[in-house]
């Protein structure tokens, strides 16, 4: 089945910005998780933007306590190499894809999933075309992000710092919601699922 991951990084430049965080659910078997988070490589600096969303300040990202971004990929790497399909999922998962291949490449390991990956964008605004509910906008973009999903599948959008579980979480909870009809985390259950997206 599907493993949802999120990361949090130092900026949105592949090349000179690295993972901060990673954040993942098994989607078939939801109680197994992945969170760990790790300090900055040398010369790596997180964009202002980063810290204010991440929450994370500059002496967290450089304390010697935390280990490096290789030895976090790695013991991720191998963490999702225990699920029967190796498949990624989660919003926008071509950004979280991109920095994992390339750190998996810089710390040379293995890269162990597909080239294919599951959009919760894309199976949320299916959904959205489906109910006819998804207007077209003057701009020909997506007016669709993670908090608005969120909010479609009965959810609370986000209030807080973005940690990179919390958000694989939420957006497992909102696959399921939009693929079966139902909740998927026990912490999610108190918020109903809306009656157009329940199976009939």
């Amino acid at each position: 089945m599907l493993i949802v991951v999120d990361i949090e990084t130092t900026g949105l430049d592949l090349e000179r910005d690295q993972i901060v965080s990673i954040g993942a659910v098994n989607f078939a078997k939801p109680q197994q998780t992945y969170y760990n988070e790790c300090r900055l490589s040398r010369r790596v600096r997180p964009t202002e933007e980063a810290l204010h969303v991440t929450g994370f300040s500059l002496k967290d990202l450089t304390s010697r306590r935390r280990p490096t971004e290789g030895e976090i990929v790695r013991q991720f790497l191998d963490w999702g190499k225990k699920s029967r399909m190796r498949m990624l999922a989660g919003e926008n998962p071509w950004f979280d894809a991109a920095f994992l291949r390339r750190a998996s490449k810089k710390y040379g390991i293995v890269w162990p999933f597909g080239h294919r990956l599951v959009d919760l964008h894309s199976v949320s605004y299916s959904m959205l075309l489906r109910l006819k509910e998804c207007a077209i906008i003057p701009k020909r973009k997506s007016p669709l992000s993670l908090d608005k999903t969120l909010k479609f599948v009965g959810l609370e959008p986000r209030k807080t710092f973005h940690n990179a579980l919390g958000d694989a979480k939420l957006e497992a909870e909102a696959l399921s919601r939009l693929i079966y009809g139902k909740s998927l985390l026990d912490e999610y259950s108190k918020y109903g699922v809306p009656s157009y997206l329940k199976r009939r």
